[in-house]
């Protein structure tokens, strides 16, 4: 689960929710090599290789530039050491005269190469009017020291511009020559200089988005995320009938960061990464006589799924070696676009010959390499790098409050038995079989992994393997939160009482007319996985003794859970308060090694009763009050149950969860109404005629239209249970 703050959870989950999309379109060649700055003068903090960072804001130190700074807070003072100092991008040493012009003209001059055809750029200036900006300058575009396109400006007061309408067959720099600064006595600044596009597009531009994101964890494929981007295309900047348009720039593997935001309740707007999408060969089209273009994009998987592995003179020999190596397939600035758990990364992995790799893709080494290490590859959201990791157990809750309709079960593949063909070290090749989840199924998977070696690699990928097998898949309709990440396990509500967990395999974010609802993810709830297929779940309390030649056990021990507390009654000046939720009982896991035919005294905890405490569970020496309470509940992938639930509606007994609060009652309504009545009881005589006299009578009292509510009560806790995990590992068959 991505992280988000407190105000965003409340936001995305609400009744009701607004949601907004932004893209940044970074179409720089994807294989640009930057070289050195140079130019006319440069002052002590300039940093001439900020020209390429894409931090288009410059920190604001204070200097002895004529009224530059003020008392105002907003400026620092530069630090002694340059390397200190901040974003600072490029500053010349020579200040502009009091009518604005250098003595000499100020340019800066950014290298590169490896471009093959620019048909943009842009240069950035410093965003603080008191730095001012560039008047009068020139912008050429250069092939071997040579201007072949130029623009100048005049009386500019803008602090960027951009630039287009040309094309520049493999260019290798941009040079930005001033002559007069916008304010007198100040240094040339410069932030950027972008050679291509790079812009923000929000809803405004883009018409549609729709992203698909997938991930296989027993790394039997390697599926891969994909967006499809429609931007209107009114001005027709993207004309593929146009040779000297911009589309012809537009080369594979530019990536596009995608972000969707909700607004807060302070109006302001967060925004969560869900992913970078690249693009490539053949993944556009343009409808409607070009007034609309389509993006079709893939994350960093899809890149490297059907490229061809170019096997390297020397083999890594680890997890992060293969990862590296991977990437750097993809060009030169891929290569540190990847990141590996660190309890994984020395992970030893090699192949006996280069010879086992001749004909392979990417993607198929990626998942040789994830299986026999026991990781799973996927894009990871936030920083749309290659990752590789272990799979986990925390992830979000999912309510029917936030679900269309109720989710959709049905039954997962089952496997029989996973058959490995084992690569020795000395050559000879074996096979190896291990037993799966059911032996009823006509199913069986057969691996061909020159990255296994062992038969104890072999039952390091069967348990990935078949955690991905048997149990139950879970369909959910959901409204759609950025936060979720694929591999998440999620407590899932089936209804008011019950919830499972699963883990997230798949899901999808849509926005048409400028809404994301209706969402569809995917989520595995494997029945068991390889060492601990048979299970058992004590209440109460007793003796449980482990079967004969059982020397290993997964336990969860889970307490008692803790009582929600009532509310209070309202008044009539006041709303009652509304009470606590209880927390559900701690959680407490472990794999535990055994003596053969051990027994362990056990009894599990009682949920506390209203506003109450629930008690610990314990088994043997192994106690709740040792594990942690959380947040959603601890998800066992083992078994699909979530245990330890806090607030729950309706708390099911051997769960731990804890009972859901009471309402605060509600305030009483009345006013104080005052009438006037005519008694007509007392009669006279007036002159001029007889007429009927009366007295008006005056009565007061509360008019009341709802008495003060009671609150209502919480609910207790449930009582804990622990639960004993057990298999023999099987082997041959």
């Amino acid at each position: 689960m991505i992280n988000v703050t407190d105000g965003f959870k409340a936001a995305v989950t609400g009744d009701v929710r607004q949601m907004f999309i932004k893209a940044v379109i970074d179409l720089t060649d994807p294989d640009i090599a930057y070289g050195t700055a140079t130019a006319q003068s440069s002052g002590e903090y300039s940093k001439p290789d900020e020209l390429h960072n894409k931090v288009f804001a410059i920190k604001k130190y204070a200097s002895l530039e004529t009224n530059r700074w003020q008392l105002d807070g907003g400026y620092a003072i530069y630090p002694d050491e340059v390397s200190d100092a901040g974003e600072c991008g490029y500053q010349s040493s020579t200040l502009s005269g009091p009518d604005g012009y250098f003595p000499t003209a100020q340019y800066v001059e950014m290298t590169f190469s490896n471009v093959s055809v620019l048909q943009a750029c842009s240069v950035y200036f410093s965003d603080d009017t008191n730095d001012g900006t560039a008047e009068d300058f020139t912008v050429e575009v250069k092939v071997g020291g040579t201007a072949v396109y130029a623009k100048t400006y005049t009386g500019n007061i803008e602090t960027s511009v951009s630039l287009a309408g040309f094309t520049v067959n493999a260019p290798d720099a941009i040079r930005v020559t001033v002559t007069k600064w916008s304010r007198a006595g100040r240094r040339m600044r410069v932030a950027e200089i972008v050679p291509g596009i790079y812009e923000i597009w929000d809803s405004h531009i883009i018409a549609e988005l729709s992203i698909n994101q997938q991930v296989n964890t027993s790394c039997c494929a390697l599926p891969y995320g994909t967006a499809t981007l429609k931007m209107d295309n009114l001005d027709r900047r993207f004309e593929p009938r146009s040779k000297s348009g911009l589309f012809q720039s537009i080369e594979e593997r530019q990536g596009i960061p995608i972000e969707i935001g909700c607004k807060l309740a302070d109006n302001s707007i967060e925004y969560k990464q869900v992913g970078v999408y690249y693009q490539y060969s053949g993944g556009w089209k343009t409808g409607d006589n070009g007034l609309t273009m389509q993006w079709d994009l893939v994350d960093i998987i899809g890149l490297l799924s059907d490229r061809a592995y170019i096997v390297p003179d020397v083999l890594p020999t680890t997890l992060t070696g293969w990862a590296a190596s991977l990437v750097a397939q993809l060009g030169i600035n891929f290569e540190s676009l990847y990141s590996v758990d660190s309890d994984y990364a020395s992970t030893p992995c090699t192949v006996v010959s280069a010879d086992n790799l001749s004909g392979k893709t990417c993607g198929d080494v990626l998942r040789y390499v994830c299986m026999a290490c026991g990781v799973f590859p996927r894009a990871d959201a936030e920083t749309g790098y290659l990752c590789i990791e272990p799979m986990w157990d925390a992830g979000n809750s999912i309510t029917l409050d936030n679900m269309d309709k109720y989710p959709t079960m049905k039954a997962n593949d089952d496997c029989a038995y996973v058959r490995f063909k084992i690569y020795a070290v000395d050559g000879t090749t074996s096979i190896y079989n291990i037993g799966g989840n059911s032996t009823a199924s006509s199913k069986t998977i057969s691996i061909d992994n020159p990255f296994i070696h062992t038969t104890e690699t072999a039952l390091t990928a069967a348990k990935q393997i078949l955690k991905s097998y048997g149990g139950n898949q879970i369909i959910i309709s959901e409204r759609g939160d950025p936060a979720n990440e694929l591999g998440d396990v999620d407590s899932v509500q089936l209804d008011k009482s019950q919830a499972t967990s699963a883990r997230r395999i798949a899901q999808q974010f849509a926005f048409n007319d400028g809404v994301m609802s209706g969402l569809q993810a995917t989520l595995i709830q494997p029945s068991g996985f390889f060492m601990y297929n048979k299970s058992i779940v004590l209440t109460g309390s007793g003796t449980w003794t482990a079967p004969s030649g059982i020397t290993s056990l997964g336990i969860i021990v889970v307490g008692g859970g803790d009582g929600g507390t009532s509310g209070t009654d309202g008044t009539w000046d006041t709303a009652g308060v509304d009470g606590t939720n209880g927390n559900g009982g701690k959680v407490f896991s472990a794999q535990i090694s055994i003596n053969n035919g051990q027994s362990f005294t056990y009894s599990a905890g009682a949920g506390g009763a209203i506003g109450a405490v629930g008690s610990a569970s314990i088994f043997g020496i192994y106690t709740s009050a040792s594990g942690n309470i959380y947040d959603y509940g601890y998800m066992d992938i083992n078994n699909g149950n979530v245990y330890g639930r806090s607030g729950t509606e309706f708390p099911a007994t051997g769960t731990g969860d804890g009972g859901i609060a009471g309402k605060g009652g509600c305030k009483g309504e009345r006013k104080w109404v005052t009438t006037i009545t005519k008694d007509y009881t007392c009669g006279g005589t007036i002159t001029g005629g007889q007429t009927e006299v009366y007295i008006p009578v005056t009565t007061s009292g509360w008019d009341v239209s709802c008495e003060p509510g009671h609150g209502t009560d919480g609910k207790a806790g449930a009582n804990g249970c622990i639960i004993v995990f057990y298999a023999d590992l099987g082997g041959e068959m």
